[in-house]
C-alpha cells in the first residue's frame, strides 16, 4: 500500500514509520526537554487500521511542530519560573485542557485503559528500584516514583503523551527548565487520573470528577508579592515550596513569629534595622551563638529564597554580622578517644538478646555508626528491606524514603565484615523487612498536627541519653555524632582514600572534578576492607595505645 503522506511509510512487517529531523536552532533545548536531540521517530504497530495510523501520525507530527514552535518562541522571550503551588495549579489547567481536547474523540474505553496500563507498567514501573522489587510491601504507595532519577527518566515520555508543548503554546507560556520540570512532575501525577476519566467518559459515565477538587488556584506573581509581605507569610510560602524537615520548621517557627511581631513589612527591613533587632535579642536565655547560627541562618535562608521568587527586593540578613565570643575548647578532638569507644561498644555487646527497640538500638546502632560514620538518625530509621546483599558483601541503603536525610540524597554504604560476624545480618533476617529500631507510629487523624520528631528520631535521642549514662559526659562531645568524626579519623589513619571515606559518610566532594567518577558501592566495599575492626578487651581498646584517638 502506498504511503499516506511523504513522512509516513509502510514497513514490510505491516507497521508504519515516520521520522522528523529536529532543526539545529532548537536541537539543544529540545534534547534537554524531550530526550531526543537529532530526530524523532514514530513506530506504529502492524495491524493498525490505515485511518488510525494516519490519525496517529497527524497528532505526532503536530505535537513535534508545536514543540519546535514553542521552543523558538521561548528563545525570543523571557522564560518564567513557577512556584510548586503554581505548577500544580497549571497542571489543573492542563488536566481540563487535555480532557476537553478529547471531547470529540471516538476512542473506546478499552483504548484509554491500555493507555493507563502503558503509563503504569511500561513507563513508570520499569524505573522501580531493586529494593522495591525485592519487597513490594515496603512501599505500597510507590513513593519511589518521586525519586529525582525516576522523575528525570519519565519526564520526556510524559511530555509526549500529555501534549504539554501544545498546551503551553496555547497558554502563551514559556517556562524555564526548573519550572518545566516542576510542571511535568505535576502532570505525571495526574496523567493516570486523566486516562481514568477519559475511560469513564467513553463508557458514558459523566459523573462528578473528584480529581478536579485537588488543584489549587493559580497565583499570579503580582498576587504573590501582595500576599507575601510579612515575615510569617514568607516563612509559610517557603515551607510550601521547599518542604523542609519537621525539625527545621519547629526550630525556626519561634524565629519567624518574633520577626513577624517586630517588622510589619518584610520588604521594608533594612540591614541596620535587622542588626539592631537581632543584637537586642542576645540575653541570658539566648546566646550570641544561638542568634548567629539558628536565628540568622533561618532568616537568611528564607529571605534568599524570597528574593529569588521576587517576593522581596533584598535580603537584609545576608550581610548581617553577629559578634560571637570565642568559645573555650578543652578537648583535642570531636572524635571518641579509645577508652570512650570501648565503653560504648562494650556496653552495646552486653545486649545479647535485645527485645525492645531501645535495646536493639543500643546493641547495633553504635557499632554500625562506628563502621560507617553514618549519622545516628540515618541508622535508627533503617528498615530490614534497606539491607542488601551483592555478591559476597552486604550493604545498607540509607534513603530519604526511610526518613530524614540531611542531604536528601540516598547512598549505599558497605557493612564491615565484623558487623556480619557479630550477627547483624541474621538479626535483620529475623526482624523482616520493616523498621529495625523503632515502632512505626499509628495512622494520624487529619486534624492532628504532625509530631516534631519521628519515632526513629526519638530512638536516636534516647540512645544519646543512654551513652551519657555510661559516663560519656564531656559536654564538648556528641554522644552519637562523634562516631562520624571517629570514622573519618580512623579511615585516614589506616590509609583509606578521602574520596572513599567521603562517599561512605555522604560528604560532598571538595571540588567539581572530584564529583566525577563517583565510587560504586562495590568500590566502597573494597575500600572498607582496609578499615580495621575494633578489638575490645576488659582493660583497653587494642588500637595502639590506651589513649590513642580512634
Amino acid at each position: 500500500m502506498a504511503a499516506f503522506m511523504v513522512a509516513l511509510k509502510r514497513r514490510k512487517t505491516g507497521g508504519y514509520a515516520a521520522r522528523k529531523a529536529i532543526p539545529k536552532d532548537v536541537r539543544k533545548d529540545y534534547a534537554a526537554l524531550y530526550g531526543m536531540g537529532w530526530e524523532e521517530k514514530l513506530n506504529i504497530a502492524a495491524g493498525t487500521p490505515p485511518h488510525e495510523a494516519k490519525a496517529q501520525h497527524g497528532e505526532w507530527l503536530a505535537e513535534i511542530e508545536t514543540r519546535i514552535g514553542a521552543l523558538r518562541a521561548a528563545k525570543n522571550g523571557e522564560r518564567q519560573p513557577l512556584t510548586r503551588r503554581n505548577a500544580h495549579a497549571l497542571a489543573g489547567e492542563w488536566y481540563r485542557w487535555f480532557l476537553g481536547r478529547q471531547e470529540g474523540d471516538l476512542r473506546t474505553s478499552s483504548y484509554w485503559k491500555r493507555q493507563s496500563d502503558t503509563l503504569v507498567w511500561d513507563v513508570i514501573y520499569r524505573q522501580a528500584p531493586d529494593e522495591y522489587l525485592r519487597d513490594t510491601r515496603a512501599d505500597p504507595e510507590w513513593e519511589w516514583k518521586a525519586h529525582p532519577e525516576v522523575r528525570e527518566t519519565v519526564r520526556p515520555l510524559v511530555a509526549q503523551e500529555a501534549k504539554v508543548a501544545s498546551f503551553l503554546l496555547e497558554k502563551g507560556m514559556a517556562l524555564n527548565q526548573e519550572a518545566i520540570n516542576l510542571f511535568l512532575d505535576a502532570v505525571e501525577d495526574n496523567l493516570l487520573s486523566a486516562y481514568v476519566r477519559l475511560e469513564a467518559l467513553a463508557r458514558g459515565d459523566y459523573g462528578a470528577d473528584p480529581a478536579l477538587e485537588q488543584f489549587p488556584d493559580y497565583v499570579s506573581r503580582t498576587e504573590q508579592r501582595r500576599r507575601c509581605v510579612t515575615c510569617w507569610a514568607l516563612f509559610e510560602n517557603w515551607q510550601a515550596e521547599v518542604q523542609p524537615s519537621r525539625s527545621t520548621v519547629a526550630r525556626w517557627t519561634t524565629v519567624f513569629k518574633a520577626a513577624d511581631a517586630r517588622f510589619a513589612d518584610a520588604s521594608m527591613i533594612t540591614l541596620e534595622a535587622a542588626k539592631e533587632w537581632m543584637t537586642g535579642l542576645i540575653d541570658e536565655n539566648r546566646t550570641a551563638q544561638t542568634i548567629a547560627t539558628v536565628w540568622k541562618t533561618a532568616l537568611k535562608t528564607v529571605f534568599t529564597w524570597a528574593v529569588g521568587e521576587k517576593l522581596v527586593g533584598n535580603n537584609p540578613f545576608k550581610e548581617l554580622k553577629i559578634s560571637v565570643p570565642r568559645k573555650t575548647v578543652e578537648r583535642e578532638t570531636k572524635a571518641f578517644m579509645a577508652e570512650e569507644a570501648e565503653v560504648i561498644l562494650s556496653a552495646a555487646l552486653a545486649y545479647k538478646t535485645p527485645k525492645t527497640v531501645d535495646e536493639r538500638a543500643r546493641r547495633w546502632v553504635p557499632w554500625i555508626c562506628a563502621y560507617t560514620g553514618a549519622r545516628a538518625g540515618e541508622i535508627t530509621q533503617l528498615r530490614g528491606s534497606d539491607i542488601q546483599r551483592r555478591g559476597n558483601d552486604y550493604f545498607a541503603k540509607l534513603s530519604p524514603s526511610a526518613g530524614k536525610m540531611k542531604t536528601r540524597t540516598a547512598r549505599t554504604v558497605p557493612l564491615h565484615e565484623h558487623l556480619v560476624e557479630q550477627g547483624f545480618v541474621a538479626f535483620v533476617e529475623e526482624m523482616g523487612s520493616g523498621a529495625l529500631f523503632y515502632v512505626p507510629a499509628p495512622p494520624r487523624p487529619a486534624e492532628q498536627p504532625e509530631p516534631v520528631q519521628s519515632p526513629a528520631e526519638r530512638t536516636r535521642a534516647r540512645l544519646g541519653d543512654w551513652v551519657r549514662s555510661l559516663g560519656i559526659t564531656d559536654p564538648e562531645l556528641s554522644p552519637n555524632h562523634a562516631w562520624r568524626h571517629t570514622f573519618k579519623a580512623r579511615a585516614a589513619r589506616y590509609g583509606m582514600s578521602e574520596r572513599y571515606s567521603d562517599a561512605i559518610t555522604g560528604h560532598a566532594p571538595p571540588t567539581a572534578g572530584r564529583a566525577y567518577g563517583k565510587p560504586t558501592p562495590e568500590d566502597l566495599a573494597e575500600a572498607m576492607r582496609t578499615f580495621p575492626r575494633y578489638s575490645l578487651n576488659t582493660s583497653e581498646v587494642q588500637l595502639g595505645g590506651n589513649c590513642q584517638r580512634i
